[in-house]
């Protein structure tokens, strides 16, 4: 028998054919029935063109030893001679025999027995396999050879997550797959359709490492062709080895007739070679519910899985917290053996866009609960953490979202340069943004509490290390500040920040020793608090216009200074009109920290403005002034 006398049986196909003799639905490709073997289609050419010629044979043989037998005369009989014994098939002979034609022919009469009964093909019944998850949803489908009678191999990879396994054989009919055999080292399973509906297939023989060995395509009507594997590794159930590059696609190994591996594609890139027990003698030993228990079931893959399949009446936020809280088990999966829909990946990109959706819908609060520090460094994804932070910050503030943020970027360290990068500025952003709130409503005491907690966890962070700079400047400590700037070097784009405080830092040391007066810039109204006589807070306008300082009236009862006719009495020229202040003696003026003694000043009520003082030319040419109406800045300098 040659090559082409083997048959692949594709029982899986759209179009069929109708046996003639069972009246069994075939693949349209089918040269045999699937169920009785009956031919479906024409000649074969070399073997139906001499059905003729042989019957016609047979016929003139029959006359011819009935006119033999009747008109030759009987002889004595002869010693029957024992036939040759008979020849078997050279070791490597691709081609797959099955025993009942290696039946004994004398050599005279090999030519014409062969063909005269033509030697039968074997049929390798190929099924479809179809693997569900606990959904129902199909996850992976393969076609597979069935040899020993209803077993087929498959890639463990392949099996992963599936709790339901079916042979297709032909349209409307499938056989569950429910148990089998594979090691804890094996990449392939061997694996037993329902013992009860048994078919007939090659049989499977352990691979003989010192006999040829064919290789037979699957998915082409090719003939079988010698291959040669290499580095062979003993596993469990299977021998590992290299393939050829010859070897492309799905397909069986054959010896002496025998199949002995298969090869599986894009599934395994390896060959894969039988290490077990003849077929006849196989037992399953492990359930297919088993497998399912040990390789998956309880772990993250099956979690996503069911939160994935969440439709219908459930809610975003539903969704949302069964995708989270799955990432709190452990994953049972490799990265390599992991679908791409189960994968860490796929599932915080669906969590993000429901984060989107329950952000958008006003609902950060829930959103903010859903997620603590465990489920976000199980999921190690920079923007997921970022997009829960927001959540945490608009729902409980600051403190809630850099808390959150600082106790998971440690754990993404690993993370790659980019993710790294982000996750630093996303945190620098979320203090320095709190810094800037605290400094512009004046509370530094709180910003200098937040500048040390973020400092503490971004120590490198050259805009952080600047806010406290700019919080020495806010205390009119320009020495801090100074010191704080020149401590570290800084990235250029931090340059023109740099200039900006290095210019207070000029101007508050130019303010050294000088009282300094802030006012509304554009405006000549330059308001002033000061202390007198070390005892009343006295609120006076810097009038460089009158010449002398003067105080309410009511200020003057309260430091008990007397105003009679002792007191010397002043003209004094008012928008009101002429008046007369008695004067009297300040024993001192006190301005930002500044003592001015013994100084002359009226007693008098400003029109429309009795509770303020004004702060003349007697004190005031005590120092010199600088003025700055653009910045709204008076300089007082003791000369």
């Amino acid at each position: 028998m040659d090559d082409n006398d083997i048959q692949i049986v594709s029982p899986i196909g759209e179009d069929f054919i109708i046996c003639p003799r069972c009246k069994t639905a075939n693949p349209g490709e089918s040269n045999f029935c699937l169920n009785c073997g009956t031919r479906l289609r024409g000649h074969v050419p070399g073997k139906t063109h001499w059905r003729w010629p042989i019957l016609f044979l047979v016929v003139l043989a029959v006359v011819l030893l009935y006119f033999y037998n009747y008109t030759t005369p009987t002889s004595p009989p002869k010693t029957a001679v024992k036939p040759p014994p008979a020849r078997t098939a050279p070791a490597g002979n691709p081609a797959v025999k099955t025993t009942s034609q290696l039946e004994p022919v004398p050599e005279k009469e090999e030519k014409l027995a062969t063909a005269a009964a033509p030697e039968k093909k074997i049929k390798i019944p190929v099924g479809m396999v179809v693997i569900k998850d606990i959904t129902g949803k199909i996850i992976n489908e393969m076609p597979a050879a069935v040899v020993a009678g209803g077993w087929v191999a498959l890639p463990r990879r392949f099996c992963l997550g599936g709790s339901n396994w079916v042979l297709k054989l032909s349209e409307g009919r499938q056989i569950n797959i429910v148990d089998g055999m594979i090691g804890d080292d094996d990449r392939v399973g061997l694996w037993r359709i329902d013992e009860n509906l048994t078919q007939q297939s090659p049989e499977l023989y352990p691979w003989a490492p010192d006999e040829s060995l064919a290789w037979l395509s699957l998915s082409e009507s090719n003939p079988p062709q010698p291959v040669k594997l290499h580095n062979p590794v003993e596993r469990d159930y299977f021998i590992e080895a290299e393939l050829p590059p010859a070897v492309d696609g799905m397909g069986l190994m054959v010896q002496n007739e025998r199949i002995v591996g298969w090869s599986f594609g894009d599934f395994a890139a390896e060959g894969h070679l039988w290490n077990g027990d003849e077929g006849g003698y196989l037992r399953p030993e492990t359930r297919v519910d088993d497998f399912y228990r040990a390789t998956f079931a309880d772990g993250r893959e099956e979690a996503f899985l069911r939160a994935l399949a969440m439709t219908g009446d459930y809610t975003e936020l539903e969704r949302l917290e069964a995708m989270a809280g799955a990432f709190r088990y452990e994953a049972r999966l490799l990265p390599a053996d992991t679908p791409d829909y189960l994968t860490a990946e796929a599932v915080v990109e669906n969590m993000r866009a429901l984060i989107a959706q329950a952000l958008q819908a006003g609902d950060a609060r829930e959103v903010a609960d859903i997620f603590d520090a465990r489920i976000l460094i199980a999921a190690a994804d920079t923007a997921l953490l970022m997009d829960v932070a927001r959540a945490n910050l608009q729902a409980f503030g600051f403190e809630e979202a850099a808390g959150l943020t600082a106790s998971v970027v440690p754990a993404l360290s690993g993370a790659n340069r980019q993710d790294a990068r982000l996750l630093k500025k996303f945190l620098s952003d979320l203090y320095r943004g709190r810094i800037d709130t605290l400094l512009k409503s004046g509370d530094l005491q709180t910003a200098w509490q937040v500048y040390r907690r973020g400092s503490s966890n971004l120590p490198d962070d050259p805009g952080l290390h600047l806010q406290a700079v700019e919080l020495a400047l806010a205390e009119d400590d320009w020495t801090e500040a100074e010191r704080l700037l020149e401590m570290r070097s800084y990235p250029p784009s931090f340059n023109d920040k740099i200039k900006n405080l290095q210019a207070r830092i000029a101007m508050l040391k130019g303010r050294e020793g000088k009282i300094v007066i802030n006012f509304t810039p554009g405006t000549r109204f330059i308001p002033v608090d000061a202390v007198v006589n070390h005892d009343i807070r006295q609120r006076f306008i810097v009038d460089t216009g009158a010449s002398m300082v003067t105080i309410p009236s009511a200020t003057a009862r309260q430091l008990g200074l007397a105003t009679d006719d002792r007191n010397p009495v002043r003209e004094v020229y008012t928008a009101g009109g002429t008046q007369y202040a008695p004067e009297l003696t300040l024993a001192s003026i006190t301005i930002e920290g500044r003592t001015v003694s013994d100084i002359k000043a009226l007693v008098l009520d400003l029109p429309n403005q009795a509770e303020w003082g004004l702060l003349g030319l007697n004190f005031l040419h005590r120092f010199r002034m600088d003025m700055n109406t653009e910045e709204g800045v008076l300089l007082l300098a003791p000369r």
